[in-house]
């Protein structure tokens, strides 16, 4: 989302086209409001998880609580209005509701007492300021007089709440968003708001973008074949034609490590960079194999920058030349010449506690959002076994989406021995020496 403003060192919104995340855009409007007040700026609180962890002791509890809270702020709920809601929206799947509700009190708690913030609030208390002072918010609607927001698809109710508090009566909006790429739901977001936007904001023009000027057609085709039957048509490519997706499938977890290997070290020999490449997983512990593989081979890798994250400065060219390694989740934003999708199996693609027909929907987005980062080459790969729990066998089943992938594709052989990786890197490495 690209509403919000770079501050001065003081915090104080500098003039000029401004851009950033809405919650940046939440803490300038606060800081500027204390600053003409002639009081302190609002302390935020990181780290929320470590925060209830030291409520509630359990990790995984922890972990659970704190994705609740998220999703309550998110949906501008409280500690009393949550559990009607939670109920509602059949929440949470692991923890009782009244351990939620328990740890959700105190965790507000012990913001109140350190006077502090967390990120989520940001968004409520800048809406409800622009709300409750007329003169503030005529005085930031006349300093933020167009709104433009990337990713409307994802938007949650509170920052919707704080983009119409913004935008006042003018309601000047540019929205971009795609409802096929929308996979937050579960923290909260709310895809029908791009879907209601018409109704929302009178007068708003509609344009359909129906083109992918990113990923071939065959690319598009295996996509849109994952993602099944949509109310909103995927767009067609305008690329060049590029090869065949490929369906693999490997009899273990690491002969799929090894045979990404073996496909890596091809496009390397063939003469494409390692850093136009990328193996993306549903979960970061499936990317651990496939890490340890890529370290034995001697493949420069790393984890994929998030899209928010600011390009690099410095470093070499071989830092820079890798293989990247990223979730489903990460990968959103981003794009590579050639992508191995692996680990594409029931339980995993849909994660398994996807039960809803909404949770399940969006699993399905979430494949279409993995699909689509390739621009030609694209590999889908599942394990027929994979080391699970304390690293004992399982046998595994393909995603159930996978089969209209491959409808559309070609069946690897799963060939796992690569092309002499070891002397391509070594002539790579010989050449950035001289």
């Amino acid at each position: 989302m690209t509403v919000s403003t770079p501050a001065t060192a003081g915090g104080v919104p500098t003039p000029g086209v401004r851009a950033g995340t809405l919650h940046q855009l939440a803490l300038n409007l606060l800081r500027r409001y204390a600053l003409d007040a002639g009081r302190p700026p609002p302390a935020v609180a990181d780290h929320r998880y470590r925060t209830v962890q030291g409520l509630v002791g359990d990790p995984d509890v922890a972990s659970a609580v704190d994705s609740e809270i998220g999703w309550a702020k998110a949906n501008c709920l409280t500690v009393s209005s949550y559990p009607e809601a939670a109920r509602a929206a059949g929440r949470p799947a692991v923890i009782s509701i009244d351990q939620v509700v328990g740890a959700f009190g105190d965790y507000e708690a012990s913001l109140q007492r350190r006077r502090m913030l967390d990120l989520d609030d940001l968004l409520l208390r800048a809406a409800e300021l622009l709300h409750d002072d007329r003169d503030f918010a005529e005085r930031m609607q006349w300093r933020y007089r167009h709104l433009s927001v990337d990713e409307f698809q994802d938007v949650n109710p509170a920052q919707f709440k704080l983009l119409l508090a913004l935008a006042g009566s003018r309601l000047d909006l540019c929205a971009v968003g795609d409802p096929n790429q929308a996979i937050y739901g579960w923290n909260g977001a709310d895809p029908r708001l791009l879907n209601r936007l018409p109704d929302l904001v009178p007068g708003l023009v509609v344009v359909r973008l129906d083109h992918n000027h990113r990923s071939s057609p065959q690319v598009v085709a295996a996509a849109a074949a994952a993602l099944g039957a949509s109310t909103t048509a995927p767009p067609r490519s305008m690329g060049r034609d590029g090869p065949m997706p490929v369906v693999t499938a490997y009899d273990s977890d690491v002969a799929e490590a090894e045979g990404v290997v073996a496909l890596l070290a091809d496009r390397s020999a063939e003469g494409m960079r390692w850093a136009d490449q990328a193996v993306l997983a549903r979960t970061h512990d499936q990317l651990s194999v496939v890490r340890q593989a890529l370290a034995r081979a001697g493949i420069p890798h790393r984890m994929a920058p998030g899209p928010e994250a600011a390009p690099a400065r410095g470093g070499s060219a071989a830092e820079a030349d890798a293989v990247e390694l990223a979730t489903f989740h990460r990968a959103k934003g981003l794009e590579w010449t050639s992508v191995c999708v692996v680990g594409v199996e029931d339980g995993f693609v849909p994660i398994i506690y996807a039960e809803s027909g909404t949770a399940r929907d969006e699993e399905r987005r979430l494949l279409y959002v993995a699909l689509t980062r390739a621009s030609r080459d694209l590999h889908c790969s599942w394990s027929r076994t994979r080391a699970m729990g304390r690293g004992q066998a399982v046998e595994r089943q393909p995603s159930p989406w996978l089969a209209a992938v491959a409808r559309v594709s070609r069946t690897g052989l799963g060939r796992t021995t690569p092309r002499d990786a070891g002397r391509r890197i070594a002539e790579i490495r010989a050449g950035l020496t001289t």
